[in-house]
């Protein structure tokens, strides 16, 4: 129930997030009618933090979206992001209406605008769906603060490892660091990729079966290349273990 429920706010995720501001707004002014408006809000924000919550720790999925009219194989985006950009909506939502003072007052006065700084990032990323590519000449990653793109001849061959079954982000090995194009900021850094939303073992080898098969990699995007990549890691010794597509 759950995966279906993270599918469908991953699908509807830009209506979702156009909406939560205006219902956020709603029961906050709606509170000086009736206090149970303001506890709606509340509990509205706790239930979607704790969603927010089990979408990070649920199994991540050994799959790729295949995106053939942009020629790439694609991470999906997460639905973690949208619910805490909705819970972080919902929680900035209660300092509407209350006095001036009470919200900048004091040595918190610079906490209301960081609060608002992470709700923008949040919500452009959750618009965004922020996933990581394979294509014909490298692996790109795109945040909202900036980009990464690694061409295949950067890297190693034989590598990435596999990282941690639970990782959150995968470590690059390169020969050629010259070839790896960057823009904006990186908050990992130009050697590391934010894979929380796929089974690490399954990038990791994917990533390094195409470094090490560069014959292969003009065919990315395609739906026939997806099948024989999926039935190469899954009959290679060094394939994903007890890893299964979704």
């Amino acid at each position: 129930m759950l995966a279906a429920l993270f599918a469908v706010t991953v699908r509807y995720r830009r209506l979702i997030l156009t909406l939560s501001p205006v219902l956020a707004v709603g029961l906050a002014w709606g509170r000086r009618l009736s206090d149970w408006l303001g506890l709606i809000l509340i509990i509205a924000a706790l239930l979607v933090g704790v969603l927010g919550v089990l979408a990070l720790g649920r199994s991540r999925p050994a799959a790729l979206l295949v995106k053939p009219e942009v020629r790439a194989f694609a991470t999906e985006p997460g639905a973690s992001q949208i619910l805490i950009a909705v819970m972080l909506t919902f929680s900035a939502s209660q300092l509407l209406g209350l006095p001036l003072g009470e919200v900048v007052g004091g040595l918190f006065m610079v906490l209301p605008f960081l609060l608002l700084v992470a709700i923008g990032m949040q919500v452009a990323a959750g618009w965004r769906g922020v996933s990581l590519e394979l294509r014909p000449d490298g692996v790109c990653q795109r945040d909202v603060t900036g980009s990464l793109m690694v061409p295949w001849e950067a890297l190693a061959p034989g590598s990435p490892s596999r990282p941690a079954v639970g990782a959150s982000t995968l470590a690059l090995t390169y020969t050629q660091p010259d070839l790896v194009r960057r823009c904006g900021i990186l908050p990992l850094g130009r050697r590391r990729l934010r894979i929380d939303n796929i089974h690490p073992w399954f990038l990791a080898d994917t990533i390094r079966h195409y470094v090490d098969h560069p014959q292969h990699r003009p065919a990315i995007g395609e739906p026939a290349e997806y099948q024989r990549l999926w039935h190469a890691l899954m009959s290679a010794p060094t394939g994903p273990d007890h890893v299964h597509a979704s």
